[in-house]
């Protein structure tokens, strides 16, 4: 049986909704064509000449990868990287900024590398909307609707699937002379006893939920509502803060923090405090994580990486970077779960073994 890139796309899509990405960024799949084998997948950070040869010498059909190769319009192609990778029939797919989001994503897959405990999200508003959605359904088709509600995405919330409340109701309609009801008769008052199904929905799932009550319901016009509420939405956010194991100073959180990623060094700017204050609350934000210091004030610590030299001297909280590569690198195992349920070769190439090693500090 051979695997298509198009499975490739559908259950990153599921995992990491594409439209869930911000407005600048660049992700889906840049190169290819969705019917293109995709038996042999390569799991990568970054889609270098280096990582393209390798894909080329072992036969690879496919690349997923975390940053985008292709990130601005392109007016011409005429990158040799891009047609070596036509030429070749090797598909590139890119999950960034909506695996940065996700719940289960970079951040959550760096705070269980560092073992933090009760995680919450660091900025939850970002821009997508929180649905209430009811649903009339008769009983004898609660489950299957529910079934297909739960796999288009509804029902979740936070660590929490298949969330849901419902109960009887008492309902009644008047079919008119060209409907065509499941249950009564044209022209005729029906009354009968239905279910009414209540679950919560993210914006990024709505079309394709909606989408599985009409194919699922019995009825062929479903009934149902959708509520938009004015509350974030616990399924997605950027950056992480949660509590160690237990206290540590910042000189031994920086050594454990290089030891867990597997840096090389890692920078720390203590903020004017002692090195051997004691410390808990941390707050994470793999790859460039400047955005948010604004908004970890109640951390004792931030780890993250890019950050600037007048950022990190401005910065009343102590900072770890330990640099964009490290703290994103261990996420490229979460990838290669997510597809591990697919009949084809997958393997992780990670960028240090072909490029990163190659920058000498002098």
């Amino acid at each position: 049986m051979n695997t298509k890139v198009k499975e490739v796309v559908d259950l990153i899509n599921q995992f990491a909704p594409n439209n869930l990405s911000y407005s600048w960024d660049n992700t889906g799949l840049l190169v290819g064509e969705l019917s293109q084998p995709a038996n042999r997948i390569l799991i990568t950070l970054d889609v270098t000449e280096n990582i393209i040869d390798y894909a080329v010498d072992n036969n690879f059909d496919m690349i997923v990868s975390h940053h985008p190769m292709i990130f601005r319009p392109l007016k011409k192609i005429n990158d040799p990287k891009i047609i070596k990778l036509i030429k070749n029939s090797i598909a590139v797919l890119a999950a960034h900024t909506n695996l940065d989001l996700v719940n289960n994503g970079v951040n959550h897959v760096l705070a269980e590398l560092l073992e933090l405990n009760n995680v919450k999200f660091v900025q939850k508003s970002i821009d997508k909307e929180f649905y209430h959605i009811i649903v009339y359904v008769p009983e004898v088709h609660l489950e299957k609707l529910k079934e297909a509600i739960f796999n288009a995405g509804g029902g979740l919330f936070g660590n929490y699937q298949q969330c849901s409340t419902h109960y009887q109701v008492n309902s009644q309609f008047l079919p008119n002379e060209f409907a065509k009801p499941v249950f009564g008769k044209s022209n005729q008052l029906e009354k009968m006893n239905e279910v009414k199904l209540e679950f919560f929905a993210d914006s990024v799932k709505l079309k394709g939920i909606i989408n599985a009550i009409h194919e699922t319901h019995p009825y062929e016009a479903p009934t149902y509502a959708i509520n938009k509420l004015n509350q974030d939405s616990p399924n997605f956010g950027l950056g992480l803060i949660g509590d160690l194991n237990k206290m540590m100073s910042l000189n031994e959180l920086a050594e454990y923090v290089k030891e867990k990623l597997g840096a090389p060094f890692v920078k720390l700017w203590t903020a004017g405090k002692d090195a051997n204050v004691k410390v808990s609350r941390i707050a994470i934000c793999g790859g460039s994580g400047s955005s948010l210091l604004p908004l970890i004030s109640n951390a004792d610590c931030y780890i993250s990486g890019d950050f600037t030299y007048h950022q990190i001297i401005d910065s009343c909280t102590p900072i770890i970077d330990a640099g964009h590569y490290y703290t994103e690198t261990p996420v490229l195992n979460k990838i290669f779960e997510v597809l591990s349920t697919l009949p084809s070769y997958l393997e992780i190439v990670k960028t240090e073994d072909h490029d990163i090693q190659n920058l000498k500090l002098i």
